[in-house]
């Protein structure tokens, strides 16, 4: 290599590095580059002790603060200290710039000679690293910290030689894709005793003690992660405020990270970056590759969650409706829509940066996010999306678990045969666990109250109250439990919730209502009929009262209310019938009969005739042991229906054939036979022969005829 007399400026404004003249070769051992100084109160770590011999070349991966800067150092000066190396080389590997240079100063110190360029002195560096290149008997280590690119390192990995080792940090977990024999290293959080015991050393050597009760608190609160716990522990010393009130202002929504930690020229270790701007650069080259623009929607969604799992199948359809959420806030994703590939490619892209952790084979916790991450993000959204953000991963939630939805409290539910309940509710099941349903829905609780609980102000100022209620979600929580197959959980559940919305909200609102319509089926269901039933009943007359003058509902708020007293009618059935209270059952049908007439009175509606609700009320008086009754309910009906539908129309046959019957339950089995004769004698003129309806007709024809002529053994019944 030629000496030269010029000076050769390298690197860019903030880092220049300077090379002229021949210059006496290193002597052994040489360091090259400044090993970071090891953080007050350094925590050994088990995570960097692997069994057997370590690989010649590791690679330690983590998010941002996590202290894989500091476990290299810390190997790096023992390695040092122990005389195990003769030359170590300290990169900052931000850019492949850096990289070059570091080398390229490298080269220069241990040869004596200058490169003509920083390209050139790498190429030639790593060369001198190889056998036959002169540093084959000098055992080294390359410590290459903070890749940023794993492109950067394209041609500038050290070689594999078994006098060197090299050793990265970095938050890509992709840079290991070249070249084999890398053995990459996840480096976690502290664990807990490691944070209690970072804490406790830290705040004894500024003459603190602090119980370790609040200190385990603070150590969960931020996660266990080693730079908010060392920037927290600088303010709790800078400001003197003791553990546990500086939990409460953590726990303040209305107060910042930013606020809670140091200023830059205060915080420890040499950090450079306070919380929360730790991840600003990855989020933003995360955001900046392929799929552009999506990885700090997605980010942002997912910080709204819970950070111990989210499934995949709720962030999958985040892009299949506007990506602004400021210009759309009615957007919704599609129910049953095919997930959206981009999504699963900017989960993947967020993990490969450390952002979070995606494992698209864990069904119920597919994504997990630090907490500290999930706030920080959540605070560098502007105030104007944060509402946005919110709804939308709400929305999300809810596509996601409304397989269950509703049904288990919809009418068509009631309708479905106990003994196939089961099965029906097992169909609905969520694709993941209630728990982790339940864990995400109280996350956006934390995040989004007002959303999710409702407004207190009431629609009325007396009365019944539709104003903002409980979120169907918070309602789908206790559903999914109960379809789960853990009924006792889902009443825990809706029981706990229901003293603090009636507070909030107010015991007459809706969703009140709705909640202890859930409790009175549940209990039903466990076999408590006896307080279902009394509970329906309370709940039927509390509405009631609010029909009253005083409460000056509007006819419209008047129907609506009428018609919930319906629905829950309905249900009382229900469980009447379950009972065995078969006049109870037709009781509440007269009443539902009543409730039918009354809106259609109020609303002036002509609709069609209730010749179905009133057959049914007939029906069950007449199970109820009022056949005398049916057969009177049934001969009105009868009588309108000619009217209506004329005497051949099959839902004529149907009521006339009912009314013969329970004409001769009553005891009048000539009437019924004549009732049926001439039910008979109409299908014959208008069904084919082989009508199922005749051979009914017939059969009850028989049957009264024979009854007709025991008349001892009628009046002996």
């Amino acid at each position: 290599m030629r000496a030269s007399n010029h000076s050769l400026a390298v690197g860019h404004a903030d880092h220049v590095a300077y090379y002229a003249g021949r210059r006496a070769p290193a002597a052994w051992p040489h360091q090259v580059g400044a090993v970071p100084a090891a953080a007050g109160c350094f925590q050994h770590r088990a995570v960097t002790d692997l069994p057997g011999t370590p690989a010649r070349c590791r690679i330690l991966v983590g998010t941002a603060g996590v202290g894989k800067t500091q476990l290299a150092a810390s190997e790096a000066r023992t390695a040092w200290r122990a005389g195990q190396l003769d030359l170590l080389v300290w990169v900052s590997a931000v850019s492949r710039v850096e990289i070059l240079t570091a080398y390229a100063r490298a080269l220069a110190e241990v040869t004596g000679d200058d490169p003509a360029d920083p390209e050139q002195g790498a190429r030639e560096f790593l060369a001198w690293l190889r056998p036959g290149g002169g540093g084959e008997a000098v055992r080294w280590l390359i410590v290459l910290d903070g890749l940023v690119d794993p492109d950067d390192l394209h041609g500038l990995w050290p070689p594999d030689q078994p006098v060197g080792r090299t050793l990265v940090t970095t938050w890509r977990r992709d840079s290991a894709r070249e070249g084999l024999g890398r053995q990459v290293v996840t480096v976690p959080s502290f664990s807990s005793a490691e944070a209690v015991g970072y804490l406790t050393a830290v705040l004894a050597a500024s003459g603190r003690a602090e119980p370790p009760e609040p200190l385990e608190a603070l150590a969960r609160e931020f996660g266990h992660l080693p730079i908010a716990l060392a920037q927290a522990a600088a303010y709790l010393g800078s400001t003197g405020l003791s553990c546990a009130d500086y939990l409460r202002l953590l726990r303040d929504e209305g107060r910042q990270l930013a606020d809670l930690v140091p200023d830059p020229g205060g915080l420890p270790d040499g950090q450079s970056l306070p919380l929360p701007s730790v991840w600003d650069l990855a989020v933003e080259r995360a955001d900046a590759m392929a799929p552009a623009g999506r990885a700090r929607v997605l980010l942002e969604l997912a910080a709204q969650l819970a950070s111990d799992g989210i499934p995949a199948a709720v962030l999958a359809p985040a892009f299949r409706y506007p990506d602004d959420l400021g210009q759309e806030r009615t957007g919704r994703p599609a129910e049953g829509a095919e997930p959206d590939g981009s999504a699963a490619e900017t989960l993947a892209l967020l993990h490969r940066w450390s952002l979070l952790d995606y494992d698209p084979e864990d069904q119920d916790r597919s994504v997990r996010v630090h907490p500290v991450v999930q706030r920080a993000v959540r605070e560098g959204v502007p105030a104007r999306r944060t509402a946005e953000l919110a709804d939308r991963a709400a929305s999300l939630l809810l596509v996601a678990s409304r397989k269950s939805a509703d049904e288990a409290n919809s009418m068509s539910f009631f309708l479905v045969p106990p003994h196939e309940q089961a099965q029906h509710l097992r169909s609905r099941a969520l694709d993941f666990s209630p728990d982790v349903l339940r864990s995400n829905v109280e996350a956006l609780i934390r995040h989004a109250p007002a959303l999710l609980l409702g407004s207190g102000e009431p629609e009325l100022r007396h009365g019944w109250s539709t104003g903002a209620g409980l979120h169907e979600l918070v309602l789908r929580v206790g559903d999914a439990l109960a379809d789960d197959g853990r009924p006792q959980a889902a009443l825990d559940y809706f029981s706990a919730l229901l003293p603090t919305t009636a507070d909030r909200l107010g015991a007459r609102h809706q969703s009140v209502t709705k909640l202890r319509g859930r409790i009175a089926r549940l209990r039903a269901e466990s076999g408590d009929l006896a307080t279902a039933v009394t509970e329906y009943r309370r709940m039927i007359d509390d509405q009631l009262n609010l029909l009253s003058p005083e409460h000056g509902l509007l006819p419209s708020q008047r129907v609506r209310l009428v018609g919930e007293v319906t629905e829950l009618r309905h249900r009382l059935v229900r469980w009447l019938e379950e009972a065995g209270d078969l006049p109870g059952v037709a009781r509440v049908y007269d009443d539902i009969l009543a409730d039918h007439r009354y809106v259609a009175a109020v609303d002036g509606r002509t609709g069609p005739p209730d010749f179905i609700l009133r057959r049914t009320a007939a029906e069950w008086q007449g199970r109820a042991g009022d056949a005398a009754g049916a057969a009177v309910a049934y001969r009105r009906l009868v009588d309108e229906q000619f009217r209506t539908y004329g005497p051949g129309h099959p839902n004529t046959f149907d009521t006339r054939f009912r009314f013969g019957h329970w004409l001769g339950e009553s005891g009048d089995a000539r009437g019924a036979v004549t009732a049926l004769s001439e039910l008979l004698n109409e299908q014959l003129r208008v069904l084919r022969p082989d009508h199922p309806d005749l051979a009914a007709t017939r059969q009850a024809l028989t049957y009264w005829r024979e009854r007709s002529r025991g008349r001892g053994w009628l009046r002996g019944r």
